[in-house]
């Protein structure tokens, strides 16, 4: 199991022990209910029985909670524990092959509890999944209490939305409306719906090179750099849309460099 974004440091030889003791866990055991092949963009729970669990033998199978994707599940980890003991889970899915050991619930437990070795290894394997999400948690917390709230924020047509020479600290993502772009009170550009911006700024410590103004009534996503950093790691798609945002930006100023130029060769012709 491995964690997309950042983790505390506390976590890291929990996860450890936990990798440790899911080799050890269902060393021993006899697989009788036979192997799963499933293909890319699969949910591996819809295809177990309300009383199976399974261990993943091949493929990384990522858990999501609320659209949102919070770890990967790596060969010899448990798929579907939650679920088949009533417990809340995680949305799992599989983006490319997968193969997984069907495991029947009664059957599992009948094992670990056979010998006390083995009760002593489950025991432990639940003592270490909660730890390292007791710590994951304690750390989220934390930060929401140092770190100033975040979040959505609106503006009205003609205000401005970031300033030129300002401290670059958030990245920022238009979710409604439209804005434009100023450097020296000049019009440079546009800024469309659904556009991340500001992130060059954040990323190399300067400050704004450019005001931004809504154009009019705007919602803005403000995002702390090392959340976008983690929204990267989690999504990395995120990356291939700066990078089209960032392609636009530099066709349109080039087009603007070419009418320029084209008016300045004008000029001196008239004259």
């Amino acid at each position: 199991m491995f964690f997309l974004g950042e983790v505390p440091a506390p976590v890291s030889p929990l996860l450890e022990r936990f990798q440790t003791l899911s080799q050890r866990l269902l060393s021993g055991m006899e697989f009788s209910e036979g192997t799963l092949n499933l293909p890319a963009n699969s949910r591996p729970l819809e295809h177990l029985g309300n009383d199976y669990l399974a261990v993943l033998t091949e493929g990384i199978i990522t858990v999501s909670s609320q659209g949102v994707d919070i770890f990967c599940l790596e060969p010899g980890d448990l798929v579907g524990v939650n679920r088949v003991f009533g417990l809340p889970h995680g949305e799992l899915r599989a983006e490319a092959e997968v193969s997984i050991q069907l495991i029947q619930r009664d059957a599992f437990i009948q094992f670990m509890y056979a010998e006390q070795t083995r009760q002593h290894r489950w025991s432990n394997y639940l003592l270490t999944i909660g730890a390292i999400y007791g710590q994951i948690l304690n750390h989220v917390y934390v930060s929401s209490l140092i770190q100033p709230p975040k979040g959505f924020r609106q503006f009205a047509a003609g205000d401005v939305i970031v300033r030129e020479g300002e401290l670059a600290e958030d990245v920022l993502q238009l979710m409604s409306g439209h804005a434009d772009v100023y450097v020296d009170d000049t019009k440079v550009g546009e800024i469309p719906e659904g556009e991340i911006f500001g992130a060059m700024a954040v990323f190399t410590e300067q400050k704004r090179t450019a005001t931004v103004r809504a154009r009019e009534h705007c919602t803005v996503l403000t995002i702390p750099k090392n959340q976008f950093v983690n929204m990267i790691r989690a999504k990395p798609e995120t990356c291939l849309t700066l990078l089209e945002n960032m392609s636009r930006c530099i066709k349109d100023l080039n087009g603007r460099i070419s009418q320029q130029e084209q008016n300045d060769i004008a000029a001196q012709l008239q004259n």
